[in-house]
């Protein structure tokens, strides 16, 4: 840990090479150990473990996180939900897959659409599935069996 008020011109000359040098591993090793009397603006990484690290800034007082912008490589943000504003990451990239709630939009480009349950319309209502060129082989309405035999023809049971 060095003392970056040091080596002074009444620095003795057995101490003033020691002293560069705790400045030189201080300055190679981003202040690995707390260093002491840093300049303003001096920079140290933190590890925090398992790879993990952050940069801080030393403002005259205490070092302050680092926020890394985008283009630097970071994300713009101090915390989870700036970094995925920053980075365009919207409410879909933050559900898990076996609980998903899509609320809106709409779905484009899809060439087929296969379903493992069944479509349960919430009212009595009349809904369109499919379009005279592109039917459905079979549906299920109700308790009937409803069979397409032509344009506006339907079979039921």
């Amino acid at each position: 840990m060095a003392n970056w008020d040091n080596p002074q011109l009444t620095t003795q000359y057995d101490v003033f090479l020691a002293e560069c040098k705790e400045r030189d591993v201080d300055a190679i090793t981003l202040c690995l150990n707390n260093p002491t009397t840093p300049p303003v603006g001096a920079v140290k990484m933190v590890r925090l473990g398992a790879g993990q690290v952050k940069l801080q800034e030393f403002g005259g007082s205490v070092f302050s996180d680092v926020v890394l912008n985008v283009a630097g490589g970071g994300t713009g943000g101090n915390t989870a939900a700036a970094a995925r504003t920053a980075l365009g990451i919207g409410t879909m990239g933050i559900q898990n897959a076996n609980a998903v709630a899509i609320t809106g939009g709409s779905i484009t480009g899809i060439t087929a659409l296969t379903l493992s349950t069944s479509v349960t319309p919430t009212a009595d209502n009349t809904y369109d599935v499919g379009s005279f060129a592109l039917q459905f082989r079979k549906g299920y309405f109700k308790s009937a069996l409803v069979l397409p035999v032509g344009v506006d023809k339907y079979a039921t049971s």
